[in-house]
Order: structure tokens, then C-alpha cells, then sequence
């Protein structure tokens, strides 16, 4: 689960995604990425994900930069770099 939380509302979404059972969940306000990770039924928040351990927030961040500048771009770039990390050519 990604979310980009760019408005605020009264839904406890914490509790709307732990009550689904999501393991991990991601949330980006526009300046902070936080990963949290679902522990004995409360999210926590971890520095690296989980599920990706491969990909560092600092990764990340630049992906934003530069999908500010050329979105497919930066996908390629992205999906190059994670192909170099885990050798799926």
C-alpha cells in the first residue's frame, strides 16, 4: 500500500489498514516518506521496508526528483537501477 497523503481527513486509516491486514503500508505528505510496518496488529515505523529491503528511501526520494522532471524517465531509470540490484535482465 502506498498512500500520497496530500489531504487530511477523520478516517483512522491505520486502523482501516491493519483491520485488512496489510503488512506494510507507505505514506508520502509531499516532503517526508514514511514506511510502517504491521506489528502485532499496530504499524511501526521502520526505516527501510520489508518488503523491498533492497530499495533505501534514499532511492526513493531521487525516483521523485526525477519524475518531477520526466516521469518515464525516471520509471526507466528505476526500473534499470532495480534490475542492476537484482540481476533480472
Amino acid at each position: 500500500m502506498v498512500e500520497v497523503d496530500i489531504t487530511h481527513t477523520d478516517i483512522a486509516k491505520n486502523q482501516f489498514y491493519s483491520s485488512l491486514g496489510v503488512p506494510e503500508f507507505w505514506r508520502f505528505d509531499g516532503k517526508v516518506w514514511r514506511i510502517y510496518q504491521l506489528q502485532e496488529g499496530v504499524y511501526v515505523e521502520v526505516e527501510s521496508s520489508p518488503t523491498f529491503s533492497l530499495v533505501p528511501k534514499e532511492r526513493l526520494y531521487e525516483f521523485l526528483e526525477q519524475a518531477k522532471e520526466d516521469e518515464i524517465e525516471a520509471v526507466q531509470l528505476l526500473r534499470a537501477w532495480w534490475q542492476e540490484r537484482t540481476n533480472l535482465n
